[in-house]
C-alpha cells in the first residue's frame, strides 16, 4: 500500500471525474456528513471519500435512505498490509471484483459498506 501516491491519486481526480446518475451524486453530496469516522479512516489510506472508484447502485430505498451496499475505492499499491475493519456498523475490506482501472501501475481495491444515505429528492430524481 502506497498512502502518498493514493493522496496523489486523489488530489489529482475531482467530482467531475466521478459517475454523473444522481444516485451517484447523491452519494457524494452526503457520505462524508453521514459519515465522518469512515472518511476519517479512508483518509489514513490517502483515499478521499467523496471520489469512489465504483459505486453499486443502492436497491432499496427506507423512510428516504438509500442503501448503497458497496462502495469501492482505488488503493496504490499492493494490499500487503492492509488489514480488513469495521467502522459501525460499516466494513471496509480489499475485493477483486472490480471494473478495469486506468490507472498505470500497481493497485487494488478496497471496498465499503453498507451506507445508509439520506435521498436528496429536492435535487435529483431516483428512477
Amino acid at each position: 500500500m502506497d498512502i502518498e501516491k493514493t493522496k496523489q491519486y486523489y488530489s489529482e481526480l475531482t467530482r467531475a471525474d466521478t459517475c454523473s446518475c444522481d444516485y451517484c451524486q447523491n452519494y457524494i453530496d452526503e457520505i462524508r456528513v453521514s459519515y465522518p469516522a469512515v472518511a476519517e479512516y479512508l483518509m489514513t489510506l490517502g483515499v478521499a471519500i467523496e471520489i469512489p472508484f465504483e459505486v453499486l447502485l443502492p436497491l432499496e430505498t427506507v423512510n428516504g435512505y438509500m442503501k448503497y451496499d458497496e462502495v469501492q475505492y482505488l488503493i496504490v499499491g499492493n494490499s500487503d498490509g492492509f488489514k480488513e475493519t469495521k467502522i459501525g456498523n460499516v466494513d471496509i475490506y480489499s475485493t477483486n471484483s472490480h471494473p478495469d482501472a486506468t490507472y498505470k501501475g500497481e493497485y487494488f481495491i478496497l471496498a465499503a459498506g453498507p451506507f445508509y444515505i439520506k435521498c436528496r429528492t429536492d435535487k435529483y430524481k431516483f428512477d
